[in-house]
């Protein structure tokens, strides 16, 4: 029966294994790093979906292929591979970063629960094992603290004041959107109608109807803040109630240089988060990959909701104002 290891061993060349299924390696695009080059930089995972992941974006092509090579070879075969305690693993199980594994049964059956292929079920479950274990060193190659996000800017935001915070952010969307700006509840009853209104209209406003906002617009005429009701235009908001700023900011840093997600805004809470809008994914199982690994790396799945209260600038929260610190000219 064939070791898995082995294979990998063949395309990439040395391995330092860091589990039994897992290791850092040598990317087999390195030649087209931009950048220098870190020992944690590129890591293998036999496991699930055998899969490389390197954090330079110039290599996309050659991991791209590499990933297809060695998924061939280990797809031919399958191979058990025996953990330290006696647990066992095989081709198509996906070992947990807690040192659990997820049997290869299981996998399936959450693809047939869920309407998914059991190929794609089988890739997002090794995502987030991965992301879990790369977590430390994404941190680390993305690292984009408070002060250094302020200073990157490149637009000075942060110190204008709320009129001008809110104005500025509005341009973020079309003429013709229509956004939604309230309280949590300000939402579902015909009278909420002037929660939702065209960006020129709140241009003249100004920030007076809430703290929140959605990354949507609307249809004209909503009075419901769901998805049924969105329309066009939509922003995927990234935040999290667990990470330091310093940790949310390499997340950003990640999606928008690595993963080349466009990103426009980061704004200041005025609690203890951050919350970075990107463009939305472009298809929906683009989405669904991305949002295993941001849960994972940890991140708030409720804003992924596109219909989800967000904090929008230029209001205040307990007397500190909501205000955007970062954005894109």
């Amino acid at each position: 029966m064939v070791d898995p290891r082995h294979a990998a061993v063949r395309l990439l060349g040395a391995i330092d294994w860091q589990t039994e299924v897992s290791g850092f390696c040598r990317c087999p695009g390195e030649a087209f790093h931009t950048r220098g080059n870190g020992k944690k930089d590129c890591r293998v995972n036999v496991d699930g979906a055998p899969t490389i992941f390197c954090f330079h974006a110039s290599c996309a092509g050659a991991v791209a292929e590499a990933n297809r090579r060695l998924r061939r070879e280990l797809g031919a075969s399958p191979w058990e591979l025996r953990l330290p305690g006696g647990k066992v693993l095989r081709s198509g199980d996906v070992l947990q970063a807690g040192g659990g594994v997820l049997p290869r049964e299981v996998v399936k059956a959450r693809a047939r629960a869920e309407g998914r292929a059991a190929g794609e079920q089988l890739l997002l479950e090794t995502l987030r094992a991965a992301a879990e274990g790369f977590r430390a060193e994404l941190f680390d190659f993305f690292r984009w603290p408070m002060a250094q996000i302020l200073e990157d800017s490149p637009l000075l935001v942060a110190e204008r004041d709320a009129e001008d915070q809110f104005r500025t952010w509005l341009k973020l969307w079309p003429a013709c959107a229509t956004v939604w700006i309230g309280d949590v509840y300000s939402s579902g009853k015909p009278e909420h109608r002037t929660h939702f209104r065209p960006v020129a209209e709140w241009y003249q406003i100004g920030p007076v109807m809430g703290n929140y906002t959605c990354g949507s617009s609307f249809k004209a005429g909503s009075y419901r803040r769901s998805n049924e009701n969105l329309s066009g235009h939509r922003f995927l908001v990234i935040e999290s109630d667990t990470l330091a700023r310093d940790e949310v900011g390499a997340i950003f840093a990640y999606l928008n240089r690595r993963l080349h997600f466009t990103l426009h805004a980061i704004i200041d809470t005025a609690g203890k988060s951050l919350h970075g809008w990107f463009d939305a994914p472009r298809s929906r199982l683009l989405e669904e990959r991305l949002k295993a690994a941001l849960v994972a790396f940890g991140c708030d799945p409720k804003v992924f909701t596109y219909s989800q209260p967000v904090r929008v600038p230029g209001a205040f929260r307990d007397g500190r104002l909501q205000r955007l610190v970062w954005l894109r000219q």
